[in-house]
């Protein structure tokens, strides 16, 4: 089970590379236009099921690709590849016609060595591939499911070297899968094992060596090739990029053009502002069915599901473009109903905020830089232009704090956020990134990326790359939305000490610190405002070559960008303001009249009733003090 475009078929044809022979049926509609095609015959393959005949089927079939002398590879072409289709029609032509001379069950069907011995070369000989394999969810006229009776003939097959394999996009385990708490007496008793539901293997970025134009400049037509091989393999075939996102934006979304589609919405955000869906609830099925979610793994006990966006430049493009089509106001209120069921798990609600600004930002920028280009949200832009994009009003000193640090001409650009999950020290020991290397950084920036930091990291929250004349660098944010303590010294040596990103001192390393004080909980708006903030070193005095005493002029690292209150982001209208406000508090309230509906427009008015469940949170009619007359 994974996502579409993953390239579950072709990592299943490699198995012919091996010398295994692979019985490819592709349950698709024949009306389809997808990729593979529908295999030929494949209602008839169906009814086979239906009549408890699928096994003599397959035990036809395995004698026909030995009678034909096919070469593993060969016999994969003929079922994939178009210009073989009548060659592949003719095959299943040849088997339907010997199932229907065939009076009675072959004495192959019951030996074990019936696979061995026509093909002893290979441990595993024969794999029948079903792709497609929702269809079978499909019930048959005595309602039970073509899955269940294809397991149940299936589990009759004792061949040596035979293995089948299922492939599909839908989430819902369950179906395939069931819970163990609803095993069968005879499920829990049989010897027959269960195979996990994903294989140890992955295509992230398998086709990057195919990428042509390598080397240090960053190139977006490259990142074509990062991510699934999807957006490769039709590049390969001459499809357009700017085609290549419209096709992720559509695709993210399930081709769906409502504004109010709150699992679309749902799906861009998730993958554009790295939002964490919860393994238990019902949407991560979809969002990998339909919505181009990779599934993880699978809990123990088959309820759960895990599932990521991971860093997938031209997905992300497509996601990006999909917030902007249908408006970031529409989104933020998908993500605000969201939070109030639970759904999503946001992390630190003041750090996402950050994210959708800093994003929205980039958007913006590009839309100001290329006015005359198709939107991919792939370029990079100055710098410059990127931080005037992001605030109201220019920050006096700024341009020459840029000069001075020598990135005044540095390019920024990024479409997603990559979360660093390594919270702990044993998530540390077993690979996972907390720090920043410089490796790392430099990936990044070319995979067109920013970094979450992991939760409760010290200090910095966010991280965006940045690549100037001399070599790459790094902004690092810190946001403090409910901020008691006075700002000082210390919140900028801890912005643009490398230490603090690296776990390591960087010398020269260029670090542009940004500290935001957004004050969404202030009851008073905080006054917006945008400066440079210094630590106010004391400056000493050295000699010059002439022995006149003359001032040493401040290092890189003595200031930072100080914002406080949203007005202070140009990207940030007064309707995006007051949702980004509710996004810090929102969260599943009882009295929300979602969970008190008749129907869509009779609310059951049960305050008062859902009151008397929650005493200490609500104010009862009389109080336990009273009732037991405490005082």
């Amino acid at each position: 089970i994974q996502s579409s475009g993953s390239g579950k078929t072709r990592l299943v044809g490699e198995l012919r590379t091996k010398g295994t022979y692979i019985l490819y049926i592709c349950e698709r509609h024949e009306s389809s236009s997808g990729y593979p095609v529908s295999t030929p015959y494949v209602q008839k393959i169906l009814e086979t099921i239906r009549d408890y005949k699928f096994g003599a089927l397959l035990s036809i079939a395995i004698k026909e690709i030995k009678n034909k002398n096919w070469s593993a590879e060969e016999f994969w072409n003929i079922q994939i590849k178009d210009d073989h289709k009548a060659e592949c029609n003719d095959f299943w032509r040849s088997v339907f016609k010997s199932l229907l001379q065939q009076k009675k069950l072959s004495s192959d069907y019951n030996n074990e060595n019936f696979v061995k011995k026509l093909f002893p070369d290979t441990e595993i000989s024969i794999v029948c591939c079903i792709d497609e394999a929702h269809e079978l969810l499909t019930k048959t006229k005595d309602d039970k499911t073509y899955f269940v009776q294809w397991r149940r003939q299936i589990r009759e097959i004792s061949w040596a070297g035979f293995f089948n394999i299922l492939l599909s996009t839908n989430g819902k385990v369950g179906n395939f899968l069931p819970p163990v708490t609803k095993d069968t007496s005879s499920a829990r008793s049989h010897d027959f094992v269960i195979f996990p539901a994903y294989l140890d293997v992955n295509t992230m970025d398998v086709l990057a060596p195919l990428a042509e134009n390598v080397g240090k400049e960053y190139d977006y037509k490259r990142v074509v090739y990062l991510g699934i091989p999807l957006w490769g393999s039709l590049a390969q075939a001459g499809v357009s990029l700017i085609n290549l996102v419209h096709l992720a934006s559509q695709k993210i979304r399930n081709f769906s053009k409502k504004n109010n589609d709150h699992l679309a919405n749902l799906a861009c955000m998730a993958c554009s502002l790295s939002l964490e869906v919860s393994p238990r609830i019902a949407e991560v099925d979809s969002l990998i069915a339909s919505h181009m979610a990779t599934a993880l793994g699978v809990s123990l006990d088959r309820t759960s599901i895990l599932c990521t966006y991971p860093s997938d430049t031209i997905l992300a493009s497509g996601a990006l473009k999909g917030i902007i089509d249908v408006g970031w106001e529409n989104c933020l209120d998908t993500l605000l109903e969201l939070f109030s069921r639970g759904v999503v798990e946001a992390g630190e609600r003041g750090e996402l905020v950050n994210r959708i600004l800093f994003s929205k930002a980039y958007a913006d920028a590009v839309k100001e830089c290329f006015p005359s280009s198709p939107l991919t949200y792939l370029q990079k832009v100055p710098l410059k232009s990127f931080l005037k994009s992001l605030l109201c009003e220019e920050i006096d000193g700024l341009d020459e704090l840029l000069k001075r640090m020598g990135i005044d001409e540095a390019e920024i650009g990024f479409n997603h956020w990559t979360s660093l999950l390594a919270t702990n020290q044993d998530y540390v020991k077993s690979g996972g990134m907390k720090f920043l290397s410089e490796n790392l950084v430099i990936e990044a920036y070319h995979r067109h990326t920013a970094f979450k930091m992991p939760l409760g990291f010290p200090v910095i929250d966010h991280i965006i790359p940045f690549k100037y004349n001399a070599g790459y660098g790094i902004i690092s944010i810190q946001n403090k939305n409910a901020k008691k303590t006075t700002f000082g010294a210390k919140d900028i040596s801890s912005l643009i000490q490398p230490l603090n990103s690296f776990g390591e001192w960087k010398k020269d390393y260029k670090i542009l610190g940004i500290y935001i004080d957004l004050g969404l909980d202030r009851v008073k708006a905080v006054e917006p405002k945008a400066e440079l903030k210094s630590r106010n070193v004391p400056q000493t005095r050295s000699k010059n070559k002439n022995n006149e005493d003359k001032k040493d002029e401040k290092n890189d690292y003595d200031q930072i960008i100080h914002i406080q209150g949203v007005g202070s982001f140009k990207c940030c209208d007064d309707e995006i303001s007051k949702r980004l406000s509710k996004i810090l508090f929102t969260r599943p309230w009882p009295l929300d009249t979602q969970w008190s509906k008749f129907d869509e427009k009779t609310d059951l008015e049960r305050e008062d009733a859902i009151k008397t469940f929650l005493p200490l949170v609500f104010k009862q009619k009389q109080s336990l003090v009273d009732k037991w007359q405490l005082i």
